[in-house]
């Protein structure tokens, strides 16, 4: 009997210490992700205070590269960009404007598979955000633009769905440090502007996005 049951033992072992090997092979993973991202305490319109309001979220895009160093430790960057529109009126002027703020910033993550199928990690970072607003007064366009140090967290479960494909949720939050200074052109002319609190541009953003990773 222990002549059948030793070969069996074997192979069993083989058989997932060859599945580890390949779990261990698995150094990068590119991912890309859309949702929703929401305002918290936000002032996204040059305008000042009293029009912070206008604007209560967006459409979130995002795109994560990283490199395994050990099962659960990786490093990577990440980017992300929201997008939102406001229609408005100061001082009996209409306003309309297309705002985008972007981000992108190193990151370092921790957490991997739990299961054959699910994993859960966490990544932090810090990195460069930037401000831009195409915006329209009247029949006048202007560019607004401002620039931040950003800060960022994620939570992210995935399951496995191919030997190489992940899908996954990912809840998010993003915040910029003061954006105290901003630049204005309109007609040419550029203006930079510095504002204190409560009217400087101002963004903390929670987000909640799905996506595909590719894991190789």
């Amino acid at each position: 009997m222990k002549r059948i049951y030793l070969p069996i033992l074997l192979a069993f072992v083989a058989a997932g210490a060859n599945g580890q090997e390949k779990t261990d092979s698995e150094k990068f993973d590119i991912s890309v992700a859309a949702g929703y991202g929401g305002l918290l305490n936000s002032n996204l319109s040059p305008h000042g205070l009293h029009y912070r309001n206008n604007y209560n979220g967006g459409i979130i895009g995002k795109a994560d590269a990283f490199y395994r160093f050990t099962r659960y430790f990786s490093m990577g960057v990440s980017f992300s960009g929201l997008s939102t529109s406001g229609n408005y009126t100061v001082a009996d002027d209409q306003i309309a404007e297309d705002i985008q703020v972007n981000y992108i910033g190193p990151q370092i993550r921790y957490g991997g598979r739990v299961s054959e199928h699910w994993g859960i990690s966490v990544n932090v970072g810090a990195g460069y955000l930037w401000y831009t607003n195409n915006g329209w007064q009247n029949e006048t366009d202007y560019k607004v633009t401002a620039h931040s140090l950003g800060i960022n967290g994620d939570l992210v479960v995935s399951y496995r769905v191919l030997r190489h494909l992940d899908i996954f949720a990912d809840v998010s939050i993003l915040g910029a440090n003061d954006m105290k200074e901003e630049e204005m052109d309109m007609n040419g002319q550029i203006t930079g502007i510095g504002r204190d609190d409560p009217y400087k541009l101002s963004f903390k953003s929670v987000g909640l996005t799905a996506g595909i990773r590719a894991v190789f």
